[in-house]
């Protein structure tokens, strides 16, 4: 018993230096604070999960250096293709997509990503990791008990209110595709002109350019929007608004299913942003 929750302790300890890693990559690369990761706390369990899977299958088999680099890459690199793929089937959607990187996998792993988990994989099974079973034990049975009964609770807690937001956000992604399709079916039927547009835009969509098809998108959204004020479209985009800008930021290459709909909200969002910093500025002044 005593045993699990100091591997609980380390499963805590390496999801938060994945996080760590995580949210400085993506900080750096974005040029802005970003909170990354699925959850809302500061880990990443994907990466505490990997580094047991690696401590547990080949962190005390003698392994030689190059063979502890190469079967740390292997085991991380499954591990993450493995959760892109439940992930996806589960919420509906693509959490990270590497399919612009050379040297990748069906957009789930590449070989920038094998390259630094094997690193970490050889750092963490000669240095980190003795040292961290040796502080966990240092500590003491009341306060290793204390610490994972604690942090039990809170990571526990995360995962369901997290959950619960991104399948109901699959649900409300759901609804506003319907709601946009038909209103679009309700403003041809009425002639009107941006009706008209989007007809064009959708007859010529595929053969467009990617910015012309952002463009067309953009201005459907617009009209959309101007149609759906104070209709139940606003009741939709405007639901855990805190939720989706979060998720929004930490995954800005997510790809749900219903791809028109997370950009109408991913648009609403940025939109309604904009507009509360401008208040908050004139209110200021």
């Amino acid at each position: 018993m005593l045993f699990g929750a100091q591997v609980f302790l380390w499963l805590m300890f390496y999801s938060f230096c994945g996080w760590v890693y995580e949210s400085t990559l993506c900080s750096l690369t974005g040029k802005r604070l970003v909170n990354r990761g699925f959850l809302n706390g500061p880990i990443c369990p994907i990466y505490g999960f990997g580094a047991l899977l690696v401590i547990f299958t080949v962190g005390n088999s003698g392994n030689s250096p190059v063979s502890l680099f190469l079967s740390s890459a292997v085991l991380a690199c499954t591990l993450e293709y493995f959760t892109s793929w439940a992930m996806e089937k589960l919420f509906h959607a693509r959490w990270w997509d590497y399919s612009s990187m050379r040297f990748q996998l069906n957009g789930r792993v590449c070989l920038a990503g094998f390259l630094v988990f094997g690193t970490f994989g050889l750092v963490l099974v000669e240095w980190v990791h003795p040292w961290l079973e040796r502080k966990v034990i240092s500590l003491g049975e009341p306060t290793i008990w204390m610490l994972t009964g604690g942090l039990f609770a809170l990571s526990a807690s995360d995962v369901f209110a997290t959950v619960r937001h991104v399948l109901r956000l699959d649900e409300r992604l759901e609804g506003i595709q319907e709601e946009m399709e038909r209103l679009l079916t309700e403003a041809r039927a009425h002639g009107e002109h941006w009706a008209l547009e989007a007809n064009l835009a959708v007859g010529e969509i595929r053969h467009n350019a990617e910015e012309q098809r952002t463009q067309w998108r953009s201005r459907l959204r617009e009209r959309f929007e101007e149609r759906a004020r104070g209709e139940r479209m606003r009741a939709l985009l405007d639901r855990k608004a805190f939720q989706d800008r979060r998720l929004m930021a930490a995954f800005p290459n997510l790809r749900p299913h219903r791809t028109e709909a997370w950009e109408t909200l991913k648009h609403h969002l940025r939109r309604d942003k904009k507009d509360t910093e401008g208040k908050e500025h004139e209110d200021m002044q």
